[in-house]
């Protein structure tokens, strides 16, 4: 799948309201296709192995304590009865460690996989033609410095959201509310509001992200934050629409895989398969979404005429 090249001199045209629309239009759809490269989903799938597997190491040896020398292990991988669920929150309090070290290590190494991933996916998107996977994780790597003092910078705008978003949750308590009603109402608001806060902040990340992919020459992850601030602002509608609009389908499409991993029912290694290659579509669908979500913004960007 191709991606198209352009410019990146400013417009000389000024953009009515129509023409902008429509921009934003254009740059949904050049985003949602060139994200499907087979290859780029793929590295992004086998990338994030490596965390998943950290994670449930330790899990994986807490089930094994529990129930490998069980008589009824066929049964329990099955369904799990009361008894069975008692022994795992007993179990639980003796490998609590390890299982909080794997989650944190798990997470620690997914940050640092992100630049890698997105710097792949820049590549991807500046490339004429499909790229191999060396080219791509050459590209990762290529760009990995960059991206991940765009990372830490992300702590700024991140933090300064929930922030504000906790203020907001101080200010809806209302101690003195005489119905529950008025309270709960009150917390919906304000959750709502840091939601939306913690959203935006990440929208402005994602379009500091594609002002660096861009252009080659950056190295401030600071200055191109605070240029693509200056995108959202020049462009709100088309850059939050299309933000607002990729996100909402790949959650949509993650969900709905989720659940139906869900509710596989445990009937042997058909049923095994099925739900691993649904887990494994699920994340395919997230990282559709990141790189799409990229796409676009580059687009928008490219076509505002960002420095």
């Amino acid at each position: 799948m191709t991606t198209t090249t352009a410019s990146l001199a400013p417009a000389q045209a000024p953009h009515t309201s129509a023409s902008r629309g429509h921009a934003g239009l254009r740059s949904l759809g050049a985003a949602l296709r060139p994200a499907l490269q087979w290859r780029l989903l793929l590295l992004w799938l086998l990338a994030m192995l490596l965390p998943t597997l950290v994670a449930a190491l330790p899990l994986w040896t807490m089930l094994g304590a529990a129930f490998d020398r069980s008589v009824h292990a066929t049964a329990l991988a099955q369904r799990l009865d009361g008894v069975a669920i008692a022994d795992l929150i007993g179990l639980h309090s003796q490998h609590a460690s390890a299982v909080s070290a794997g989650g944190i290590v798990a997470l620690a190494m997914t940050l640092l996989l992100s630049p890698f991933l997105t710097g792949a996916a820049i590549s991807a998107a500046r490339a004429p033609a499909p790229l191999a996977f060396a080219a791509l994780a050459a590209g990762g790597v290529r760009e990995y410095g960059r991206l991940l003092r765009m990372l830490l910078w992300a702590i700024v705008p991140l933090g300064a959201a929930v922030f504000l978003g906790g203020m907001g949750a101080s200010v809806a308590e209302q101690p003195g509310a005489v119905l529950e009603s008025s309270a709960s109402n009150a917390a919906l608001a304000a959750s709502l509001i840091a939601a939306l806060l913690v959203l935006l902040a990440h929208a402005t990340i994602d379009a500091g992200r594609a002002l660096l992919a861009l252009d080659r020459r950056r190295s401030s992850a600071v200055l191109a934050w605070c240029d693509g601030l200056g995108l959202i602002v020049r462009r709100p509608f088309a850059v939050v629409g299309v933000y607002a609009a990729i996100t909402a389908l790949g959650l949509l499409l993650a969900g709905a895989l989720a659940v139906a991993r869900l509710n596989v029912p445990a009937l042997g290694a058909g049923s095994f398969l099925g739900g691993l290659l649904l887990a494994q579509l699920a994340v395919l669908a997230l990282a559709w979404m990141r790189c799409a979500r990229l796409f676009g913004l580059m687009e928008l960007a490219r076509g505002a005429g960002a420095r």
